[in-house]
């Protein structure tokens, strides 16, 4: 087995297309995104012939004023639980690149469920963090079910709701162009007013939508008289449609906009071949019990962990340096 370093978009994401574990957030789009806001990103592939055994696309990100860095694989790394061999491969590459750029620690969060044996991680001396960067508890309805099924899973209200949006004419159309990410983001701001949850600078969505892989990504928007309603964004890779954003206005809530547009996604999702849809958390008590209308299964990942480069620093990381992790919040 070969340990490589990829610099190529295409070729990286042709690489890891095949791998059960790819997740959008390993692909090149995802890395440019986050490049855009103060990452770095690095990709590094092992291959045992043609086959791709392990991958990891790598965001880096210096502490500031300080020769030091956290290296982080965003739902990765790209391997089977089981393949201790290619874990290893992989991070002797990752360890070489950590050392270069003054690494503290390498953070991993793959999408495994809980109950994956993770023997590989801690052998390879990885330990559990309470540091969390993604969710760990969501909901997922798995595609490879009838869309008879995925409906007859639903609560009679949601059901009732969708109809409701269907007989009030609600139009859905996919944004290709950008034309309605100023009312997305009108509505998300809403939205965030109403269930208590910070959102992004503007230009971060704004990056997502330029940098990632427009065949790759679905932003959907509920209209009624042409007025937008709701809008809901997913960025999708591999197996993997995962819900990033998505807001709904009072006026949405009024005409049921949200619950057909959920539905149309879940269907348009399964129509593109992905084997599962993924809400992308458990949040609070409202969103969450929105989320559950559609009949999902509770799914909860193993959560991160870390490999710890240097343990004093890693420990300030953690426990004496907020000021820090809130200057690199702030700059994202």
């Amino acid at each position: 087995m070969q340990a490589k370093e990829i610099t190529n978009g295409a070729e990286w994401d042709a690489l890891i297309a095949g791998h059960p574990a790819a997740h959008p957030l390993q692909t090149w789009g995802w890395g440019e995104v986050k490049r855009a806001t103060g990452w770095g990103a690095w990709r590094v592939a092992v291959q045992d012939g043609t086959e791709v055994r392990a991958a990891a696309q790598i965001l880096t990100r210096r502490v500031p004023r300080l020769p030091f860095a956290m290296i982080y694989a965003p739902r990765g790394p790209i391997v089977a639980p089981d393949d201790a061999e290619a874990l290893a491969a992989l991070l002797a590459a990752v360890n070489d690149y950590g050392k270069s750029v003054g690494a503290i620690f390498l953070k991993v969060d793959p999408a495994w469920p809980v109950g994956t044996p993770t023997d590989a991680l801690t052998h390879a001396g990885f330990a559990p963090s309470d540091e969390t960067v993604q969710v760990t508890e969501t909901y997922t309805i798995d595609l490879t079910k009838s869309a008879d099924a995925i409906m007859a899973a639903m609560r009679s209200k949601t059901r009732q709701y969708i109809r409701k949006a269907e007989r009030e004419e609600t139009k859905i159309l996919r944004d290709t162009s950008g034309e309605w990410l100023d009312a997305c983001y009108q509505i998300y701001m809403e939205t965030a007013r109403r269930a208590h949850f910070g959102l992004h600078p503007r230009s971060y969505y704004d990056a997502i939508f330029k940098l990632y892989d427009p065949q790759k990504q679905y932003l959907y928007v509920a209209l009624r008289e042409n007025v937008p309603l709701s809008f809901l964004w997913l960025a999708c890779f591999g197996q993997h449609a995962v819900e990033l954003y998505g807001g709904v206005s009072d006026a949405g809530q009024e005409w049921k906009s949200n619950f057909l547009l959920k539905w149309h996604a879940i269907q348009e999702m399964q129509t593109a071949g992905y084997a599962l849809y993924d809400l992308n958390g458990r949040v609070n008590e409202g969103i969450s019990q929105f989320k559950e209308g559609f009949g999902p299964d509770h799914t909860t990942w193993i959560g991160p962990y870390d490999l710890v480069y240097k343990p004093l620093l890693h420990q300030g990381w953690t426990r004496a340096l907020p000021l820090a992790k809130k200057l690199l919040a702030r700059e994202e």
